[in-house]
């Protein structure tokens, strides 16, 4: 299991798209939780048994993350529609993010997957509007209307909230979009956009520093730290677009190593380390069943393997088995194996052709080909750029939600 992996816990499956937490997730649950079950509804309807607050509150933040995992969704399903796939879903510390596999291929397609998000939003927040009205609960069941009057005006929030014009929020993307459409320039549209981004991130940290000052210390706080995320999240995609320009069109069987020294997955761990790993000096070796490639074997790896088991331990029992995001075709480009090493959290790919070991594709080569070719003026416009540059990854569209206090608790 790769780092990534370990640090995400899968839930669920919707229409193929995996939605998964990370551990982060669990600090802005228990958060928002506290916030309702402890503050909110107690001063709204006092009187009430404190269990029924937290069972109020439970309800409603599951509520809340499950409009969040919706938001996600239908940028999954119109990016999956127009052939942008969209795989995984994941719940973090800041909100949701699909994670979309490349950039969209033209400016309408990108209009549309960025403005379905909001888009949706303003539809939960309509609906939850409307529930107290359509089951009565307004007289009958107050703390309850007030749940989804709540995840209503959360929801409206949101969408508002990931309206502004600052990439990657989804207005970013639809500001990109405009001036994709209108430049024909994907790489200037998005420096437009990040630029926009840092600008936003800029404001909210101001904003937040306001908040502090006049007392709402957590909103405040909450401000900054996504203004720092967006202002990160602006620059580095930006970046990673340079570095695809950087690489060009170069495929992966122009750098991979023909060949590569394999470890048999019979053989043990020690062997492995006193044959392989020290004598060769890599990090990294396929694994091979009678010729058949079958894993991935990382001295990462082989530490979270205890030292008195390495001599009776196989090669095997320790290895990341072959899966799809370990193998690459030798004709990807440069670029698409750098964001898959980026996705499964992994320094190297195998190259298979078809069944076949063709070969291995490693981080620290391609890294190696950015730094010559940055060397020889093959960065384009941004020389500078490309040299601190992360390597690319796939396409994220994050949904930040706004300050995780309700509408009444804003000013405390």
């Amino acid at each position: 299991m790769d780092a990534k992996r370990r640090q995400e816990i899968d839930l669920f499956k919707v229409a193929g798209v995996q939605i998964a937490i990370d551990y982060s997730w669990i600090v802005i649950f228990l958060l928002v939780l506290w916030s309702l079950s402890a503050g909110y509804f107690p001063e709204v309807h006092p009187g009430y048994p404190s269990s029924e607050y937290w069972l109020v509150g439970v309800f409603g933040t599951l509520l809340f993350f499950a409009s969040i995992v919706i938001h996600e969704l239908s940028h999954a399903m119109v990016g999956n529609a127009l052939g942008q796939p969209v795989k995984r879903i994941s719940l973090f510390i800041f909100g949701g993010m699909a994670h979309l596999g490349h950039e969209p291929t033209n400016a309408n397609a990108e209009l549309k997957i960025a403005a379905v998000g909001p888009l949706t939003s303003f539809v939960l927040g309509g609906i939850f509007f409307s529930i107290p009205a359509l089951l009565g609960l307004r007289r009958a069941y107050p703390m309850w209307s007030s749940v989804f009057d709540y995840l209503g005006f959360i929801n409206i929030a949101l969408g508002l909230f990931n309206l502004l014009p600052g990439f990657p929020l989804d207005g970013g993307r639809i500001l990109r979009a405009a001036l994709w459409a209108r430049t024909g320039d994907f790489r200037r549209a998005t420096a437009r956009a990040a630029d926009w981004g840092r600008g936003i991130a800029w404001g909210l940290i101001f904003l937040g520093a306001l908040e502090i000052f006049g007392g709402a210390l957590v909103g405040g706080l909450w401000l900054i730290f996504i203004a720092l995320f967006l202002r990160g999240a602006a620059s580095s995609s930006y970046q990673g677009i340079i570095m695809e320009q950087v690489l060009g069109g170069a495929q992966v069987r122009d750098l991979m190593v023909r060949e590569p020294e394999v470890i048999e997955a019979g053989t043990t761990v020690a062997a492995a380390v006193e044959e392989h790993f020290t004598r060769h000096g890599f990090t990294g070796f396929p694994v091979v069943d009678n010729g058949r490639p079958v894993g991935m074997i990382s001295i990462g790896l082989i530490r979270d393997c205890p030292p008195a088991e390495r001599a009776s331990k196989r090669v095997a029992e320790v290895m990341r088995p072959l899966d799809p995001a370990l193998a690459i075709a030798p004709g990807a480009t440069l670029a698409q194996a750098l964001r898959q090493m980026a996705e499964a959290e992994t320094g190297r790919l195998l190259v298979m052709d078809q069944d076949r070991l063709a070969g291995l594709i490693t981080r620290g080569a391609i890294a190696h080909f950015i730094m010559v070719r940055n060397e020889l003026g093959f960065a384009g416009d941004d020389a500078a750029g490309p040299a601190r540059a992360a390597p690319p990854r796939p396409a994220e569209t994050p949904t930040s939600p706004p300050p995780p206090t309700p509408p009444a608790a804003a000013a405390s």
